[in-house]
């Protein structure tokens, strides 16, 4: 689904799915013919394309190559997207290269329309081997979250209020 949209493709069969019940529940899929195998019944998706993708990279560069912690699914999402931002811990002083990236993902310029310096911005979840999740963070956004009210007084403290 993904992956059809960053293709470009306008659908894509998803074999895994024939047989289950998540056909009842998800109008957006659709049983079809196999084009090349007659009689054959595959799963055919949507392309997903968001409007924005955001990721948060451990270094970027100022001409939008960056080096992210994530999988190779951010790359896919990347190119699915109309629109990609990259927050970053780090801004290099030179261009990234492929190299730069290692056993982490490397997202090309041609794939990023911004960068944003934004360290710590993974936080409360980690960034690679920079910081480690922050769990009790993380059970107090979750106990948070539950009543509307005390939501509010938590973005208030971390989000309306937040300073460098």
């Amino acid at each position: 689904m993904v992956q059809a949209g960053s293709m470009g493709l306008p659908f894509i069969s998803v074999r895994g799915l024939l047989g289950s019940d998540i056909l009842k529940h998800r109008p957006d899929l659709r049983v079809a013919e196999n084009p090349f195998n007659p009689g054959e019944e595959v799963v055919i998706a949507q392309p997903i394309r968001p409007d924005v993708a955001v990721f948060h990279a451990l270094k970027a560069d100022c001409w939008g190559n960056a080096v992210t912690p994530g999988l190779r699914d951010d790359l896919m999402m990347a190119r699915a997207a109309k629109w990609v931002i990259v927050t970053t811990e780090e801004v290099s002083d030179r261009e990234l290269t492929p190299r730069d990236a290692f056993d982490q993902t490397f997202l090309p310029a041609i794939d990023v329309d911004g960068v944003v310096h934004l360290p710590s911005g993974a936080h409360p979840a980690s960034c690679g081997n920079r910081y480690s999740i922050d769990d009790a963070h993380l059970k107090e956004y979750l106990e948070a979250s539950k009543e509307e009210r005390i939501f509010k007084s938590y973005l208030d403290k971390y989000v309306h209020s937040a300073s460098d």
